[in-house]
């Protein structure tokens, strides 16, 4: 069976790191999304792929052209106008066919869906999932009969007629291309906002498929950081390499201070280098970061290629690729404010999420407990030297 990834988008609102990523190569634990995208497909007996491409596309074609009949499009034209740009060859598929966003981490049933998708005989099966806000989210109205009968779109959840979101992932029968108007007629064109509704109007049935399984949309910085920290601690459960301890993953090729202090989970990537260091809370280390001593670290995404000089104490940031950060040499309150992403290079970090009496005791004793390691080290060494 034949299925599409949608991977055209820019992802503007997680730059800086979409400056140099396309959003669907976006690593979760080691892994690019788009690959996990790939694993939940192959799992439900899904294993030709399509994806239209448009910013960073080449990236894109670099990594997956053995793998994916990648469709480049010059111009973005819309969810449903991605969707025609892969047409000839989801229809080549003679079958019902998966459409799924290319920043999506999910493991929803789609073996289910689809038996529900057929058995309903419509052309069209959209996933949705209940929500407390709907504020973020495209909304589907649907009757006792599971048909839909209308769509909003980010309503305030007072003007809201459902609380039931669309995922964004859709089993299609063919024939919904014939639904599509050309690229001439309609050069952009969407599914939720065009397509769907012109399909009510035409009274063409559409049907639900309510699933309560994981879905995030990795479409900001805080969802991204947050799925990051759901799957390090389990509460999506995804194919992690590397070693497993206690505090979380180490991978193969990662080195891992002795002198080092876990108090919570951490996930340290390949050819990740960690001097003694603190972390607490949920800390996310990807590929190729070099971490010096005397480093604290609160609930932090450190991204490939980063560098984290000595001394430096972050809470509650992200660091984009390539970054280099340093410590402050002036006093806290005229440090520059790095939550919840820095910007530029050569970063200067001391400020944490926020300076206060607080946060400076907090400070005071991690200093404490890195200043015990190293001598402890430094003892360590010194009988061992002895010994030898």
């Amino acid at each position: 069976m034949r299925a599409m990834i949608l991977a055209a988008g820019v992802g503007s609102r997680l730059a800086p790191i979409t400056d140099i990523i396309p959003k669907p190569t976006i690593p979760v634990l080691g892994k690019p999304v788009l690959d996990r995208i790939i694993d939940l497909l192959q799992k439900h007996g899904f294993n030709e792929f399509t994806a239209n491409t448009h910013y960073l596309g080449e990236k894109i074609s670099e990594l997956y052209q053995d793998r994916i009949n990648i469709k480049h499009e010059s111009d973005l034209t819309g969810v449903a106008g991605g969707i025609r740009t892969c047409a000839d060859f989801l229809r080549a598929g003679k079958d019902s066919f998966v459409v799924i966003m290319g920043d999506a981490l999910t493991d929803i049933n789609l073996s289910e869906m689809l038996a529900q998708h057929k058995a309903s005989g419509r052309l069209a099966t959209i996933a949705i999932k209940e929500v407390e806000d709907t504020t973020h989210f495209g909304v589907i109205c649907f009757d006792e009969d599971e048909k839909i009968t209308d769509f909003q779109e980010k309503p305030r959840p007072e003007e809201a007629l459902s609380n039931w979101a669309n995922t964004g992932v859709y089993i299609f029968e063919p024939a919904i291309l014939d639904y599509i108007p050309s690229a001439e007629v309609y050069p952009m064109y969407d599914v939720a906002k065009d397509l769907f509704p012109d399909l009510l109007k035409l009274g063409i049935e559409l049907n639900i498929y309510k699933t309560n399984s994981y879905w995030a949309d990795l479409g900001t910085h805080a969802q991204y950081r947050q799925t990051l920290f759901d799957c390090l601690e389990e509460k999506f459960k995804i194919d992690i390499e590397g070693q497993k301890y206690s505090w979380g993953y180490l991978s193969d090729s990662a080195y891992l201070s002795p002198g080092c202090y876990i108090k919570g989970k951490a996930y340290i990537g390949n050819n990740s280098r960690i001097g003694r260091v603190i972390m607490k809370g949920n800390v996310i280390i990807e590929d190729n970061v070099i971490i010096e001593d005397d480093v604290v670290l609160e609930n932090c995404l450190i991204m490939s290629n980063s560098i984290i000089k000595q001394g430096c104490k972050l809470r509650d940031v992200n660091i984009k690729p390539s970054d280099e950060v340093l410590p402050i040499s002036t006093p806290a309150q005229d440090a520059i404010e790095i939550f919840p992403l820095t910007n530029s290079s050569k970063a200067i970090a001391e400020r944490e999420f926020k300076i206060d009496s607080e946060m400076a005791g907090i400070n005071e004793a991690d200093n404490k407990f890195l200043t015990f390691l190293a001598e402890a080290s430094k003892k360590i060494n010194r009988l061992f030297v002895e010994k030898n």
